[in-house]
């Protein structure tokens, strides 16, 4: 299932996204191909990028998006505060894998959200 901050999340797995969070703050990185490739496109310095997200401190405020097979929770969106006022959107496994990476503007209301795509109350 696939869940969005702006659609819905159920109460009962807020919990669960502050516990993760916290186990994923004591794991180290990995970074697929895919990650690597976005970072090498779309951030302004490879290694820069990369030594700020070894350091970012993840918190369960930032999860916007994530999904779940069979109630356990697989992949977390994090939306965190970059710079020159962007963000930096990091999509990663349950086991703190960083599968793909995005910088977006801090102003973006994500106008075309299908909100059809998530699960709803």
């Amino acid at each position: 299932m696939r869940y969005n901050k702006k659609v819905y999340i159920p109460e009962t797995d807020i919990p669960k996204l502050n516990a993760l969070t916290d186990i994923l703050n004591g794991k180290n990185w990995r970074y697929s191909s895919h990650a690597i490739d976005n970072v090498k496109y779309r951030t302004y310095n490879v290694k820069d990028t990369l030594l700020f997200i070894k350091g970012v401190k993840l918190e369960a405020e930032n999860i916007f998006e994530y999904y779940t097979e069979a109630e356990a929770i697989t992949k977390i969106c994090y939306r965190i505060p970059y710079i020159n006022g962007m963000d930096l959107i990091i999509v990663i496994s349950a086991t703190k894998e960083l599968i793909t990476i995005f910088i977006n503007s801090k102003d973006d209301l994500h106008y075309t959200l299908d909100k059809n795509i998530y699960t709803q109350k």
